[in-house]
């Protein structure tokens, strides 16, 4: 099928998904599921990230922190527009907290979940802040799917004015990974 009549097809499926994105029914071990895979992510990965014809070579890291209540991911580690995202569940729902390079910070919602042999999570736009209108450019969806313990890829879609705007498109392999063990201490 020809990119120029996918593509609008594609846009109205995931709009159509992001409308009803209330109606889903969870399963609460959904969140459970997906945070521990996360979890999993704990370390230190290089890849690349493409945005049109564009492509960068980006580091990216994940730390469970918070005696086990968080994962920090942090995209291109050491640079300018280095920016952290925070995983943490909320009862039966996985949420996220982007703080990104723009100066804004969405949050989503784990909206789809599938633990096939490839471990795909995807979430949806719920609020922002330092956000002040549809006009400003936000990170709206994200897509990561663990293709295997040392291959994961990410889609994040922007808007602006009120549609998607781009979508960066990351590609990483595992460098090194950090184990996750949680210690208790008595303050």
């Amino acid at each position: 099928m020809k990119l120029e009549i996918l593509a609008p097809i594609l846009l109205s499926l995931s709009c159509a998904c992001v409308a009803t994105r209330s109606d889903v029914q969870r399963d609460p071990a959904d969140a459970a599921q997906a945070f521990e895979t996360l979890k999993s992510l704990a370390g230190t990965w290089r890849g690349t990230a493409t945005m049109g014809t564009q492509q960068h070579s980006v580091d990216l890291s994940y730390e469970v922190v918070s005696a086990g209540s968080a994962v920090m991911e942090r995209l291109f580690l050491g640079t300018p527009h280095e920016m952290v995202t925070m995983y943490h569940q909320d009862g039966d729902r996985l949420l996220l907290t982007h703080y990104c390079s723009a100066g804004n910070q969405p949050r989503m919602e784990l909206v789809g979940w599938n633990a096939g042999p490839e471990t795909i999570m995807s979430f949806a736009f719920t609020d922002a802040t330092n956000w002040s209108s549809e006009d400003e450019l936000i990170m709206h969806d994200a897509r990561i799917v663990k293709v295997n313990a040392d291959h994961i890829t990410a889609n994040w879609t922007a808007w602006m004015k009120g549609k998607p705007d781009h979508t960066a498109n990351f590609d990483f392999r595992r460098v090194s990974a950090t184990k996750t063990s949680v210690l208790f201490s008595a303050f």
